[in-house]
């Protein structure tokens, strides 16, 4: 039994609230920008490269341990699963531990039934997909990318940004952008 590194990952809440500390306010790259305006391009942002370069981490929970649990749509690998104390880690090679066991194919987690209902447990898997708040949680090899996203797309929106900073800014986020995937690329987040 292992226990899963939180580590790895950011919530998009804090990467918000570190772009507001980091990149907004007098003296700044970007003077004057309400918290709405920082969340839209930071979803916006999250959107654009989301299904190709991150994968966010998500956990969903349950009372009663069931006897199989249907996996959410905007699921693509698990990470973790938790059955009261215990925590056992996903691996590929071995989608099941003897308390659970996963089938990719239907989307569905199987449970051993003289556990069923005794504890609780703790899904926390990968997704791509998005969420309409800001519970997502995003691999750190990617927050650098998301912050170059969002500053780009915020001075793009506005007027009489100077188009060679646009044009520095928009280099930074490519880059940003490829670096984070070929770095994603070989992270094995389940270990």
């Amino acid at each position: 039994m292992a226990t899963q590194s939180t580590n790895a990952f950011i919530s998009l809440n804090d990467v918000i609230n570190n772009f507001i500390i980091s990149y907004t306010g007098p003296g700044k790259l970007i003077p004057d920008s309400k918290r709405t305006e920082v969340v839209f391009h930071a979803r916006r942002c999250l959107q654009e490269f989301a299904y190709e370069t991150l994968k966010s981490q998500f956990s969903t929970d349950a009372a009663n341990l069931p006897s199989s649990y249907q996996l959410p749509d905007d699921f693509v690998s698990v990470i973790s699963i938790a059955v009261g104390s215990a925590t056992y880690i996903e691996v590929a090679s071995s989608p099941s531990s003897g308390e659970y066991s996963v089938n990719y194919n239907t989307k569905v987690v199987t449970f051993n039934s003289g556990n069923v209902g005794s504890s609780n447990f703790v899904l926390t898997y990968l997704s791509n997909s998005l969420t309409n708040d800001e519970t997502a949680a995003i691999p750190k090899l990617a927050e650098e990318a998301l912050y170059s996203c969002m500053v780009y797309a915020i001075l793009a929106n506005r007027e009489n940004t100077n188009p060679n900073l646009l044009q520095r800014l928009l280099i930074e986020k490519i880059d940003k952008l490829e670096r984070s995937k070929s770095r994603l690329v070989f992270t094995n987040f389940s270990e």
